[in-house]
């Protein structure tokens, strides 16, 4: 509760920097028009108070120029790259597996009068692979997935990148492992032990295991941060070397 109160008080200080200033009539319309699931619509509302978000494009802005090429993986509906969008870069694009939510992300950045360069594809076996990224974001995404892992996304995704250039993450801390029920899916917790699926956080690693990780593809952690929210999260910055 107390990393719930504390995420909740952070986003409130932090809402009007983080917030997506987005009508909601025509939030709900785009949603309703795309099909796209009920949880793109929330997630954009309540930005602010998604610190794991947040805080790596945060860092975007501080270490890359607004000419940089910002490529997002499992992007969604587009809310990282249009805060990226508004605060002066241009050169975004991104994927998702889901039609409907890179139809909403197109829908939501017409809005602004702008496009970002969006495709429809399977991140982890993409058919399109993004050049000359400055910035690989991924963020609320690897985790959720059967089976994967973060040498999946550096492997994939780690020569895309220019030497000199980023990737920006998140990953669910090995604190995890430790709190009540956490082998449980969170939405089922009310629910007998008998019908609660397995927790939909698929991997769980230490500050030391992200940073092994990475320089095995070269690259360095530039910036990290833990957070308190729940579940624990870490988010990290990694500089690619080589």
């Amino acid at each position: 509760m107390l990393d719930k109160a504390v995420c909740y008080v952070n986003g409130w200080l932090q809402s009007q920097r983080h917030r997506l200033h987005i009508p909601q009539t025509y939030l709900m319309w785009c949603s309703q028009k795309t099909n796209a699931s009920w949880w793109h619509a929330y997630a954009i509302k309540h930005r602010p108070w998604r610190p794991h978000v947040c805080v790596p494009c945060e860092w975007i802005t501080q270490l890359v120029p607004s000419s940089g090429h910002v490529f997002e993986v499992g992007c969604g509906s587009g809310a990282n790259l249009i805060w990226l969008q508004q605060k002066g870069f241009l050169n975004l694009g991104g994927s998702d597996i889901a039609a409907s939510a890179i139809e909403m992300c197109n829908l939501l950045a017409s809005y602004y009068k702008t496009s970002i360069n969006t495709v429809v594809d399977d991140a982890l076996h993409p058919q399109f692979l993004p050049e000359n990224v400055d910035v690989l974001l991924s963020v609320n995404w690897l985790y959720h997935i059967p089976g994967a892992s973060l040498d999946d996304m550096f492997n994939v995704y780690g020569e895309c990148v220019n030497p000199g250039g980023y990737m920006a993450f998140d990953c669910i801390s090995a604190r995890y492992n430790s709190k009540p029920n956490n082998n449980y899916h969170t939405a089922d917790l009310r629910l007998s032990p008998a019908k609660r699926r397995p927790s939909e956080y698929t991997f769980r690693m230490t500050s030391r295991e992200v940073e092994n990780c990475a320089s095995k593809y070269g690259y360095v952690v530039q910036k990290k941060r833990e957070l308190r929210t729940f579940p624990p999260r870490n988010v990290y910055i990694a500089k690619r070397c080589f």
